[in-house]
């Protein structure tokens, strides 16, 4: 019983596993996608012990049941006579002892690993504890506690402790370092990492059980990194010190290493635009995954009727009066609804589609011709769409080249290449990084194809009406864009931005002490002298202290300032 029941947690762990890997794990929604894997190890250790409820896909889990056994019995077996067949108590010992001794084996075996696995996993902890008990910390405001160790070579963070060396790193690296720790920490990470380690320990022969705790920990990371850019650190800085940070060590169970193997997919998360809504069908499937997996799991239970003798008779009689006349009666109502129901059926296959209506943004289809146009507003799985459209005419859209603005708002650069058996074309637009490309079209047929033609009316007008759009888009983010081109001409920075709020709570006189800028009395911007040859933006153009420190607080959306490596301060004022 117990290898039946591991097993079938092996499968549903793997296939859940699977789904997360391929359905959600690069999707930018880390909160849920950490909800999402609790829930994958309870399904996978709860809905083999839980029978199907009503609702669940107890048909499927019945046919599955049935079905087995008609498997089974098509299988050819070796057929013995009946006199050779020796019914002798020695002959049935025989034949029984080798399975019981396999199985105590393989449950030897089991057991052994977990022993194992859990002796090496408490002497880790052990020695964690050791050293939080032997070296020196400090608790912050917040809880969370900072140890310093001196044979440290990559912090870790552990349940509400930090475990770093101070001399290992430059300071503004040391900043960014406790910045992801406690965010590990007051998020409770550790407790996503000792379910998983502790799963890992019960399946330690499962492949996707390592595999799990790997999608966790990664997981964990990208909240840990969106949490600490929340809070209004420098992306590219931030991002550079990942990489100063990134050392090979021996890791301890349970702890959140800033420095994982993990770097690429980290930076690359971090760069990515948020998730499209139509992500959330990703979840719908991995939940339909998740219920139909557990018909095939799930305890099945053969419900079976006790016939009294008495009543024998009279189930038969009824079930042989009634049934034959109702399903006689509802073939043939059902025989007359589809004799009436096809006509109607072809009249409106036939009149549903209409000539030269696009099905896919885009695409435009008109007399054997497939015109296509792709717009600075055009998505990814719009031109995903298009291809598909393509290839049924038997053509191949390969895009060589596809750029975005900094702001990753829309598309300014394309390079595009269309090819069939007989022939290939090559065209592009754009070359300015932040201003959008006016859009890019042409056409294919059964006799060849164009590249850079203006399309008919319908994609024409999708075009300018984008492109105007995209204009918009620009205008309403040119502080935004002023900001990154600052940015990248300052060089290496660190800084960050804020707001109304925090200028108006009681963050605000450590926001003076710490940077150098805040509040007035007078409800105003007030910039001490630290900042009294720093430079001074009001949206894009250039300004001053003076005249900053006359914007009140109520017509201001954001304050920006970065620090360059000699230490000169930038400021730029979003206002409403």
């Amino acid at each position: 019983m117990l290898f039946l029941y591991l097993m079938k947690v092996s499968l549903l762990l793997a296939v859940l596993t699977l789904g997360y890997r391929w359905l959600i794990q690069f999707e930018t929604f880390s909160k849920l996608n950490r909800a999402l894997l609790w829930l994958n190890v309870l399904a996978a250790w709860s809905l083999p012990l839980i029978p199907l409820a009503d609702w669940g896909p107890v048909e499927v889990q019945a046919e599955f049941h049935q079905t087995i056994p008609k498997i089974a019995k098509v299988v050819p077996v070796v057929k013995q006579e009946i006199s050779s067949f020796n019914p002798a108590p020695s002959f049935i010992n025989s034949h029984h002892l080798p399975q019981w001794n396999i199985m105590d084996a393989l449950t030897l075996i089991y057991l052994a690993g977990v022993a194992i696995m859990l002796a090496i996993f408490l002497f880790q902890v052990g020695r964690l504890i050791r050293l939080l008990w032997k070296s020196p910390s400090q608790k912050s405001a917040d809880g969370v506690i900072f140890t310093q160790d001196e044979r440290n070579t990559s912090p870790y963070s552990f349940f509400r402790w930090v475990i770093y060396n101070p001399h290992n790193h430059s300071k503004s690296t040391l900043q960014h370092i406790l910045a992801h720790e406690t965010e590990h920490v007051l998020q409770w990470h550790s407790l996503d990492l000792l379910l998983a380690e502790l799963q890992r320990i019960a399946l330690w022969f499962n492949p996707f059980a390592w595999f799990h705790q790997r999608l966790v920990q990664a997981n964990l990371e990208y909240l840990a990194d969106r949490g600490v850019l929340d809070r209004g650190c420098e992306k590219k800085e931030y991002q550079f010190d990942l990489l100063r940070t990134v050392l090979q060590n021996r890791e301890l169970p349970l702890t959140n290493s800033f420095a994982q193997s993990l770097l690429k997919k980290r930076i690359r998360m971090m760069n990515k635009k948020p998730s499209h809504y139509f992500a959330w069908g990703k979840y719908g499937l991995l939940i339909g995954i998740l219920y139909l997996s557990s018909a095939f799991v799930a305890p099945y239970t053969v419900k079976v009727a006790e016939f009294l003798p008495p009543l024998v008779g009279v189930v038969f009689e009824e079930d042989n009066t009634s049934i034959p006349e109702v399903n006689v009666e509802e073939h043939k109502e059902e025989s007359k609804k589809i004799k009436k129901e096809i006509p109607i059926e072809n009249k409106v296959d036939s009149t549903f589609i209409e000539p030269g209506k696009p099905k896919v943004k885009g695409i435009l289809i008109k007399n054997d011709t497939l015109y296509w146009a792709i717009t600075p507003l055009t998505t990814w799985d719009q031109i995903n769409a298009m291809k598909g459209e393509m290839r049924k005419f038997g053509y191949d859209m390969i895009i060589n080249k596809l750029q975005y603005d900094p702001l990753q708002s829309f598309i300014t650069s394309l390079s595009v290449h269309i090819k069939d058996n007989g022939g290939s074309g090559t065209g592009g637009t754009g070359d300015d990084d932040s201003t959008p490309m006016e859009g890019y079209s042409g056409y294919v047929s059964k006799g060849g194809l164009g590249m850079g033609q203006r399309p008919p009316a319908p994609l024409k007008t999708e075009m300018e009406t984008d492109y105007q759009n995209a204009l918009g888009i620009k205008k309403s983010k040119d502080v935004e864009f002023f900001e990154h081109e600052l940015v990248s001409r300052i060089g290496p920075n660190s800084g960050g931005s804020v707001g109304p709020a925090v200028l108006s709570s009681d963050r605000n006189k450590q926001l003076l002490e710490r940077e150098g800028f805040g509040k007035s009395e007078q409800n105003t911007l007030l910039f001490t002298d630290k900042h009294a040859n720093a430079e001074y933006y009001i949206n894009t153009m250039p300004s001053n202290r003076d005249e900053a420190s006359k914007i009140t607080i109520d017509k201001i959306k954001k304050v920006a300032f970065r620090e360059d490596n000699q230490h000169k301060t930038y400021f730029i004022i979003y206002t409403k």
